[in-house]
């Protein structure tokens, strides 16, 4: 494959799309990439999530069970992969990025829910394209056929495995329920509850997960905290990294020569005009507005930016919004799976520089304040301390080692504290995942 040169961020985003009529044809550079990547960022295009009001449930056990129920009657309608590969550490970091769109069309019975509808219809999914190429899978059941009776019919579950064997870590945004997902349609049946799942996922991404969420929440600590708004925060930071000659992040992209009839280019990078408009607060802050394309305010997230770092003197407070990121509106024309995993992985990269070079953040300090006396805070503040211990020896890149306090933390929406991946020595790992992973390893070697 040809390693072009350093692309400048007005460039679009080079996308594969991958379906079931050119799957063979697209396989051996998917395989490449997945297993020369430092890390791989993964989004998820769903049915629904059923009632949102379970998914903000106080207990997280009682959350765990609204999320099973949504990954058993909900489907995967496509899953975004972009691998990032490390080609220069320093003096500035440099990434070849390879960014791929699966369409996938559940075998089985599923709901699908009218908002979520709606919201995909509006940003541009094609259904009827979906039902056409979409590459089958069978969701995971009590009684499934296991995976090496299965891995020839069902490419998806091979690529998910890939991913586990790449021996490197997985990048999320508010990944606790893409994670709960991509378990049940590729993997095995979600156990029974949270703990063991947890355990499951500890054993399975043993290169460790990397929240975005998180990581804007309690190390970076973003004014918002939804997938594009962070995006625009990162691009931001590094135009003026640029002005000011300072270190940036590099990239580069796969020319997919041997694919290019199958390369969509996202515009990503694009900025609208300023809107003149009065700033839609509740879209500002949340990346979503009940009233969608009919509200009369601007929903221009560089212009909550601009409004954000004006007024940062203003406390942040938690936010109490819906643990679905799926209500998060994506205004900038390139919201697919493929397009919002790879804004998922530039923003990974770019908190990875940015913590370099605020170590304080780093460490979970909070720089040029006074530590806020509030509980949560303080809550936080410890819990994200134990976690640097705890991550020690995960084997990260170098590239990502600024972001090793919040590596195995997921975030939980209105809660003080994120959920840590790590199994408590009272609970083992579930009989499917171990069966599953032996084999995985038996094909892919561990």
């Amino acid at each position: 494959m040809t390693t072009d040169k350093p692309q400048l961020m007005e460039t679009k985003v080079p996308v594969v799309e991958v379906t079931s009529s050119n799957m063979k044809e697209v396989w051996p550079s998917l395989v490449h990439s997945i297993k020369y990547s430092s890390f791989i960022s993964l989004d998820l295009e769903l049915s629904g999530l059923g009632d949102r009001r379970h998914l903000m449930r106080k207990s997280v056990d009682d959350r765990y069970t609204a999320i099973v129920d949504a990954a058993k009657t909900r489907s995967v309608l496509a899953l975004g992969v972009s691998c990032w590969r490390v080609t220069q550490d320093e003096p500035e970091p440099q990434y070849y990025i390879q960014t791929y769109n699966i369409l996938t069309l559940c075998r089985e019975n599923f709901t699908v829910e009218p908002d979520a509808l709606q919201f995909l219809v509006d940003h541009g999914f094609d259904f009827n394209k979906q039902y056409k190429d979409g590459i089958e899978y069978t969701p995971s059941t009590e009684d499934m056929i296991i995976f090496k009776e299965k891995k020839s019919t069902e490419p998806l579950r091979d690529v998910f495995a890939m991913i586990l064997t790449a021996k490197c870590p997985v990048v999320t945004h508010n990944g606790l329920i893409d994670l709960a997902f991509l378990y049940q349609a590729f993997y095995a049946p979600l156990p029974a509850n949270m703990s063991i799942f947890v355990a499951d996922l500890q054993d399975m991404f043993k290169s460790g997960i990397l929240d975005t969420k998180c990581l804007a929440e309690y190390l970076i600590r973003e004014h918002a905290t939804y997938l594009e708004y962070l995006f625009r925060k990162s691009v931001k930071r590094m135009e003026e990294a640029v002005s000011e000659g300072k270190q940036k992040v590099n990239l580069s992209f796969s020319e997919h020569k041997a694919i290019k009839t199958h390369v969509n280019h996202i515009e990503c990078f694009a900025k609208k005009s300023a809107s003149g408009k009065e700033l839609c607060e509740n879209y500002a802050n949340h990346g979503y507005c009940k009233d969608g394309s009919k509200c009369p305010k601007s929903h221009d997230v560089n212009e909550a930016i601009t409004s954000h770092d004006s007024h940062k003197s203003k406390k942040r407070k938690v936010e109490k919004q819906s643990d679905n990121r799926r209500n998060e509106s994506v205004d900038s024309g390139c919201h697919r799976a493929g397009a919002d995993a790879f804004m998922t992985g530039f923003i990974a990269a770019n908190y990875a520089l940015h913590l370099k070079h605020h170590p304080k953040k780093a460490n979970g300090e909070v720089e040029g304040a006074k530590a806020s006396k509030k509980s949560y805070q303080t809550s936080r503040d410890s819990h994200m301390s134990v976690t640097l211990e705890e991550n020690r020896d995960i084997p990260l890149p170098l590239v990502l080692d600024p972001c090793r306090r919040a590596v195995n933390c997921l975030t939980l929406s209105g809660k003080n504290i994120p959920l840590k991946v790590m199994k408590s020595a009272f609970v083992k790992p579930s009989a499917a995942h171990m069966r599953q992973q032996h084999e995985i390893e038996k094909k892919y070697g561990k």
